[in-house]
């Protein structure tokens, strides 16, 4: 009787042999990644593995010369970002105030400063749209002020508005 009595263990020529097909396929699959691999055609190993190392270091001095190039070009982006001061532009027409603001599009504040004010000066908001391009965000708001005797509501609150806009910046 055998000693043990489990499955039997492979023996070293099969093994070899799977070793050697896994290191086959491995090898094709590294020539396969090569730009200049064509169909079919394999190159000697040798040759194969000095072209890998030397593909491999050209994609590295590529990715550094890139990652030089990104960060001077990051850095002048978010300066130019932080640069875009809001621009404010009013209309009044029959206690009707139409607010267009021009800003930073990470920046809400001045955006809420408007809605603010229109609301602290008992006016209703009709319609607010924001469209967002590249790193500008263009506000219009359109809001009916309610009408005092004298009609200068509306220019009270735009000259509000203009101020309250100065205080931001």
């Amino acid at each position: 009787m055998d000693a043990n009595p489990g499955p039997a263990r492979p023996d070293r020529k099969t093994i070899e042999k799977k070793r050697r097909m896994h290191m086959k396929s491995l090898y094709a699959r590294l020539n396969a990644l090569l730009p200049c691999s064509k169909k079919g055609v394999s190159l000697p190993l040798p040759e194969l593995l000095d072209e890998s190392v030397s593909y491999i270091k050209d994609l590295q001095k590529k990715l550094d010369q890139m990652k030089e190039t990104k960060s001077p070009l990051a850095g002048s982006m978010g300066s130019e970002i932080s640069t875009i001061t809001p621009h404010l532009d009013l209309r009044e027409v029959d206690g009707r105030v139409g607010a267009a603001i021009i800003t930073d599009a990470r920046d809400w504040s001045v955006f809420c400063k408007v809605v603010e004010v229109i609301e602290e000066e008992g006016g209703e908001i009709l319609s607010a749209n924001v469209t967002i391009v590249g790193n500008k965000a263009f506000y219009i708001i359109h809001s009916l002020v309610e009408k005092d005797n004298s009609g200068s509501e509306a220019i009270r609150v735009s000259e509000k508005l203009r101020n309250r806009v100065k205080s931001i910046l």
